[in-house]
């Protein structure tokens, strides 16, 4: 079995919509916003932080009043590369 995953960002800069033709081969999927919590504290864990739970918490709430507050930059970029 194998399987072909398009992953398209149509409202980023720099990208295309992908053609009609191709779009048709294609079954769509819908995705959701991840929950930063853990997957921040897995990172903090990897990291060596034993007490990783509180610290993610306070990156995430730290990350999501930065994007709030501060002014729209394109060099800021409070997702999960950060």
């Amino acid at each position: 079995t194998t399987g072909f995953f398009i992953t398209m960002n149509p409202g980023y800069a720099g990208r295309t919509e992908l053609p009609e033709n191709l779009k048709a081969l294609f079954r769509s999927c819908a995705m959701i916003r991840p929950d930063l919590a853990p997957i921040c504290e897995n990172m903090l864990m990897a990291e060596g932080f034993v007490d990783a739970r509180p610290l993610s918490v306070k990156f995430v709430t730290l990350y999501e009043l930065s994007s709030d507050l501060l002014s729209p930059q394109i060099h800021y970029d409070w997702g999960l590369r950060s």
